[in-house]
């Protein structure tokens, strides 16, 4: 089991390329743009919201474009520290305050500091053992009525597979690799989560991302093909937050609303 001491070390490490795998790609930015289109529904400017696992800080700088202050949150120093960097290079930090925080360790922010609604994107929060306490201490900072997006590892594998097929018939697997050093990661199906986070908050929608894009570790293949993916990527958003489509997706975004009953 991974300590919260051994994911700072490896979130530490993965800051060096986290960009340049998952920002800059073709499919990467598709993804993620089908996450903001939601960010930019739910939160609007002159509000000040909650983000977690926030990465270098894209989805906060991009909030924050729009007139959005943002808490931006992560387990690695490293992460934070780009996260700046790129803040300060885009003239936002009036906007933006980052904090080393592990998402374990919310309830370190005081109860007092309220915020205008959360989010998590790709996955992070499946990085975390104990939702609910996620959920509760959420609740403490929010109002009813604020909006927490959540965007988990889809149900579905099917991207996931394709790639171990890719990989074992290309050669390129290579069964050595210790695995002492790999994320403990928890696929939730949406039941789990929204389990998770009740009695404090109902789920209002989900919405699938990457249904027919693939993920980033596929890029240089889908680069080759520049329109095809334009097309897959309109193909997502016509069916995104329809029934089965909805959940077989590389991730699923979870639309939850703060409940007055507790």
């Amino acid at each position: 089991m991974t300590t919260l001491e051994e994911s700072k070390e490896l979130w530490d490490i993965a800051a060096q390329t986290y960009e340049k795998a998952f920002v800059e790609t073709l499919t990467g930015r598709l993804w993620r743009s089908a996450v903001w289109s939601e960010l930019d529904r739910v939160f609007r400017p002159g509000s000040r919201v909650l983000e977690m696992n926030c990465g270098t800080g894209v989805d906060a700088i991009h909030l924050a474009k729009r007139g959005v202050a943002v808490c931006a949150c992560d387990i690695s120093s490293a992460m934070i520290e780009r996260a700046r960097a790129n803040a300060s290079a885009a003239g936002l930090e009036r906007l933006l305050h980052f904090r080393v925080l592990a998402t374990e360790d919310l309830d370190r922010i005081p109860v007092d500091e309220r915020f205008a609604g959360a989010f998590s994107n790709f996955s992070g929060l499946n990085c975390v053992r104990d939702l609910s306490s996620v959920s509760q201490t959420l609740a403490a900072r929010l109002s009813p009525g604020s909006v927490v997006l959540l965007c988990m590892l889809g149900p579905s594998m099917k991207w996931e597979r394709f790639w171990r097929i890719v990989q074992h018939r290309v050669g390129n697997v290579d069964e050595r690799r210790p695995e002492s050093r790999s994320f403990q990661v928890t696929r939730y199906s949406c039941r789990e989560v929204e389990a998770a986070f009740q009695p404090w908050f109902d789920l209002r929608s989900r919405k699938g991302i990457g249904i027919f894009v693939p993920p980033s570790l596929l890029d240089k293949t889908a680069a080759r093909f520049p329109k095809v993916i334009s097309m897959l990527g309109a193909m997502d958003r016509i069916v995104a937050k329809r029934p089965f489509f909805r959940d077989h997706g590389g991730c699923v975004l979870l639309e939850f609303e703060r409940t007055a009953r507790a």
